[in-house]
């Protein structure tokens, strides 16, 4: 069995639970785990000889990137919230499905606060790799042990048509790569633990040439403090559609990060509950103190409302079923644990509470 064919075995053969009923789910709430329909599932072959350059830029361009950074991942100036959307879904079964968008909202990020909290941990070099007809540069990256976020670039003269990404993707399953493309990547740490990820497509800033892309991602694990991530580029001689069982393929590993993971912070109530937060993501394990079955605490539609309450009465709603909010970045059932990226930067000193279904995390 050739190395890329057993890693997708692997990922596919560990504890990332979804419900029989997933096809209605995925459509409902359109953020839980999903594999980028144009990724290869062939038995891929031995590497070929595509020479692709890889720059390091300097970091003069550092503070630039870093701004850009904090609103493209935090704010709202370019990201345009909504309510909630009826919508008529293809299930690509031969049938449509009446389902309802989340409504999504998006806020001001305050830069220094947002450099106070995760400043020191974002990357400040820039990586660029010519991929073909394609340049890939990504800008900058943090992550703490159960996500990350890359901010990153996608450029092609005559026009982008490695990845495709609207408004409709924006408030769907994310980006997806084509298959025209030539490569995709995936992400994996330096000790075999797989990420998956949500792709927003800046639509004000992205023109045809050069896509403006912000990734939030998930780790099937919790990351040991010293688990760099990186960047895995796999890259075919041909577009992705004409892949076979044959064709070679180059696999690169980049590292993302010399840069150390964002603190996490965690109340741990014994059996009556255990959560994990940081400024970015939040994970909580559903089998302990919400009364539910091994089984269903494997299925992350059994979370139906997830809020963060501030000390000064505010809150921020991450999630919430029953009145069609989704406020996140990206959300991963692994295991036991329910996994969310943030679509906002919160503020960990100023947190009274988590409020998980009925469940309160008092963090003081």
């Amino acid at each position: 069995m050739k190395q890329t064919e057993r890693h997708m075995k692997e990922i596919l053969s560990r504890d990332i639970h979804i419900s029989q009923t997933v096809d209605k789910r995925i459509l409902d709430t359109y953020h839980l785990l999903g594999k980028r329909k144009a990724r290869p599932k062939k038995n891929l072959g031995a590497a070929a000889a595509i020479a692709a350059l890889c720059l390091v830029v300097p970091g003069v361009v550092y503070a630039s990137s870093k701004t850009e950074f904090f609103q493209a991942m935090f704010g709202n100036s370019t990201k345009e919230s909504h309510q909630a959307i009826p919508k008529e879904v293809d299930t690509g079964k031969g049938t449509t499905v009446d389902v309802i968008l989340p409504s999504q909202e998006y806020v001001p990020v305050d830069e220094a606060k947002a450099e106070e909290a995760i400043g020191p941990w974002v990357s400040d070099t820039p990586i660029e790799k010519q991929i073909g007809s394609h340049t890939l540069r990504i800008e900058s990256f943090a992550y703490d042990q159960n996500g990350g976020l890359m901010y990153f670039t996608l450029e092609r003269k005559g026009g982008v048509t490695a990845l495709f990404g609207d408004k409709d993707s924006n408030m769907a399953k994310g980006a997806s790569f084509t298959e025209e493309s030539d490569f995709y990547f995936t992400y994996e740490t330096e000790q075999g633990i797989y990420g998956f990820d949500n792709i927003y497509i800046d639509t004000v800033k992205s023109t045809s040439d050069k896509m403006f892309c912000y990734s939030y991602l998930l780790w099937t694990e919790p990351l040991a403090a010293d688990d760099l991530p990186h960047l895995v580029l796999n890259t075919y001689p041909c577009p992705i559609k004409e892949v076979t069982e044959e064709t070679p393929v180059e696999t690169e590993k980049i590292k993302l990060t010399d840069k150390a993971p964002i603190p996490v912070r965690i109340v741990d109530m014994g059996e009556n509950g255990y959560l994990e937060y940081s400024p970015i993501s939040l994970s909580v394990d559903m089998a302990k103190g919400f009364g539910l079955s091994l089984i269903e605490a494997q299925d992350p539609y059994y979370l139906t409302h997830l809020e963060i309450v501030y000390q000064d009465g505010s809150s921020y709603v991450v999630s919430d079923k029953e009145n069609n909010v989704a406020n996140s970045g990206y959300v991963l059932g692994s295991g036991t644990y329910y996994k969310t990226m943030f679509n906002r930067l919160t503020d960990v000193e100023a947190i009274q509470e988590i409020v998980v279904n009925d469940v309160r995390f008092s963090v003081n």
